[in-house]
């Protein structure tokens, strides 16, 4: 009897052992509006920008080390992720080298409030309180997006050594790129026990940012609590190669982010009181989306879309570049001219004879010249020319603003034949949104 029951034992024993192997953890959220969370990023990039000199790429060290601490509340669902969150930054900081030169990065105070949001996988990021500017966009805009973080779970059961794929729409926004072209990441469970599970993402991913091609590599792994059923942890490498693009040089980077993650009660500065000023639903007024610049010898201010990228800043010149689905339409320079006497400012002839004697630029045709539109005390004239820079036939617009106190600051606009139709009227409310600080 004991053999017999040794030999049950023995039997059992190997019909049980298997599907010990097979258990299975089901890895999900339930995201609800409402939900709130404490967040913690850590992000360290280290690698080079390679710039084109005499005909060369030539190397620049580049190096950034960012740390954003914040509170979110769900405001809005779809498919089971969060599509729009509230955000109040205790700290979003950034430390910058680029070829030994530094500089820090930091949020006003009165923008820590920050609304996100992904509307047809497009990502959105703003101030109720006002503009960002480009330093500021690029702080909270450009971080890793916490609301994708979900997409990575599989949403049912799975075993270990179970994979899943990404979604292209998660991948994307996880990626950070304005479009997608290929991507191969991976999800696999690799362990759990009665508290948590492990899971690692590897794979490659190819797309477009500004008009550039990037190609990343990834490999990260994140942490789920199999008790509060929450993704609690994510440390996610990936190696970026980016060509060089209209707005930007080519780069070869590594980054390190890590995430802390964890449900909180929701606090005072997340409550409807707290958010009265978050505009309802997915289209916020466009003045909240647009960007703020304010030079920083205090000689003008001026705001603009997005699809406007800085692309140079110096003590004399502001360049701009306009980008449309990743092409490039037009790029404007704005110079702060020498101040006229209080009350005046360059008569049209003159601004004539300054423009056709810019370096570089031969006008062939007049097309356009006379006064435009100009609010609050302010002057602006217009000329429009076709000829060549650089051998190069463009269509230039030079607009000359003046202020009431003599301020006087020239905005030219430089593009192709073919691409004037596109830029349309978003020169002249450029042109219009430039103002003069008060004295």
């Amino acid at each position: 009897m004991a053999l017999w029951r040794t030999l049950a034992t023995l039997v059992v024993f190997l019909i049980v052992a298997p599907l010990a192997w097979t258990q299975t953890v089901t890895l999900a959220e339930d995201v609800k509006a409402g939900d709130c969370f404490a967040v913690r990023l850590n992000m360290k990039l280290t690698g080079e920008i390679l710039v084109n000199k005499d005909g060369k790429q030539v190397p620049i060290r580049l190096s950034t080390d960012a740390v954003h601490d914040f509170a979110s509340r769900v405001l809005d669902v779809a498919d089971g992720s969060a599509a729009k969150i509230a955000v109040v930054y205790d700290k979003a900081l950034a430390d910058i080298s680029v070829g030994g030169e530094k500089s820090e990065r930091k949020l006003r105070p009165k923008r820590t409030l920050i609304v996100s949001q992904r509307s047809n996988d497009q990502p959105l990021v703003y101030a109720p309180a006002g503009p960002l500017t480009r330093e500021e966009l690029e702080l909270v805009g450009e971080h890793f997006d916490t609301l994708a973080l979900t997409g990575l779970l599989p949403g049912k059961a799975v075993a270990k050594g179970d994979t899943w794929k990404i979604k292209n729409s998660i991948a994307q926004a996880l990626c950070n790129f304005e479009g997608l072209t290929d991507q191969d990441l991976t999800c696999k469970l690799v362990d759990f026990d009665a508290k948590t599970a492990t899971v690692a993402v590897t794979g490659k991913a190819t797309g477009i940012d500004l008009g550039a091609q990037v190609k990343l590599t990834i490999d990260a792994g994140y942490t789920f609590d199999l008790t509060a059923k929450r993704l609690i942890a994510l440390t996610w490498n990936q190696k970026d190669e980016r060509e060089q693009g209209p707005a930007n040089p080519a780069s070869k980077v590594a980054v390190e982010t890590t995430v802390e993650r964890k449900p909180i009660e929701q606090p005072k500065s997340l409550s409807d009181v707290g958010l009265i000023s978050v505009p309802p639903g997915f289209d916020p007024p466009k003045e909240l989306t647009h960007v703020e610049y304010r030079d920083p010898k205090s000689r003008f201010e001026i705001i603009f879309g997005r699809e406007w990228q800085t692309v140079g800043q110096t003590d004399d010149h502001l360049i701009l570049r306009l980008m449309e689905r990743g092409d490039f339409v037009a790029q404007v320079t704005v110079t702060p001219w020498t101040s006229a006497e209080k009350g005046k400012h360059l008569s049209p002839d003159e601004f004539k004879d300054a423009m056709a004697s810019t370096p570089g630029w031969e006008p062939a045709e007049e097309l356009q010249a006379g006064e435009v539109p100009a609010a609050d005390n302010k002057w602006a004239y217009r000329i429009s020319a076709q000829g060549k820079m650089d051998d190069v036939t463009v269509v230039q617009s030079f607009y000359l603003v003046a202020g009431p106190n003599g301020e006087q600051t020239v905005l030219a606009f430089t593009m192709t034949p073919k691409q004037v139709e596109r830029l349309g009227t978003r020169d002249l409310s450029l042109v219009g949104s430039l103002e003069y600080p008060k004295k």
